[in-house]
C-alpha cells in the first residue's frame, strides 16, 4: 500500500500549471502574426488567376479564329467579354475589388492571331492596395505589379 502513496507523479494542479504557460505563449505567438500576408497571398492568387484567364481569351481568340474584346468599365465589379456569335459574358471580380479610374484603356481586342489591338494598363483596386496589370502590345504580354 505505501508503494503506491509514494508513487512519483505530476499532481493535476501542475499539469493544469504547465497547460496554461503553454497557452499563454501560443497566444502572444499568434498575436504578432501579420495579417496583412494572408490578405496580399490572396489579391497575388487572384491576380495570377485573372491573367490567366487573358491568356485562356487569348487562346481562345486563336482556336476560334475571330477576334474577342474585354471591356473595362471604371469602378465596376465585373469586366464586359464581349465575343462574336456568343452572348455577352462577364468576368466577376473578387468581393472588395474594381476597376480603378486611373485604367488608361476602356477596351482589349485579342484578334484572331493572338495579338492585343493596343496597349495599356487597367488599375485594380483589391482589399485597399491597388495594382496594375500591364497589357504589352508585342507578343501580347500580360503582368501585373502592385503600386
Amino acid at each position: 500500500m505505501k508503494l503506491l502513496r509514494t508513487s512519483k507523479a505530476f499532481t493535476y494542479i501542475e499539469m493544469v500549471f504547465v497547460l496554461a504557460i503553454v497557452s499563454i505563449l501560443l497566444i502572444l505567438q499568434f498575436k504578432y502574426i501579420p495579417t496583412n500576408q494572408t490578405v496580399t497571398y490572396t489579391n497575388h492568387k487572384f491576380l495570377n488567376n485573372l491573367i490567366m484567364q487573358f491568356n485562356y481569351l487569348k487562346a481562345k481568340a486563336i482556336k476560334d479564329n475571330s477576334p474577342i474584346t474585354l471591356i473595362f468599365n471604371d469602378f465596376s465589379k465585373e469586366l464586359i467579354l464581349n465575343e462574336p456569335h456568343h452572348p455577352r459574358t462577364t468576368i466577376k471580380l473578387k468581393e472588395n475589388s474594381f476597376i480603378h479610374p486611373r485604367t488608361n484603356i476602356k477596351y482589349l481586342t485579342f484578334d484572331k492571331n493572338g495579338h492585343i489591338n493596343k496597349f495599356g494598363t487597367v488599375y485594380i483596386a483589391c482589399n485597399d492596395q491597388l495594382y496594375k496589370i500591364i497589357f504589352h502590345i508585342e507578343k501580347g504580354r500580360v503582368r501585373y505589379e502592385e503600386v
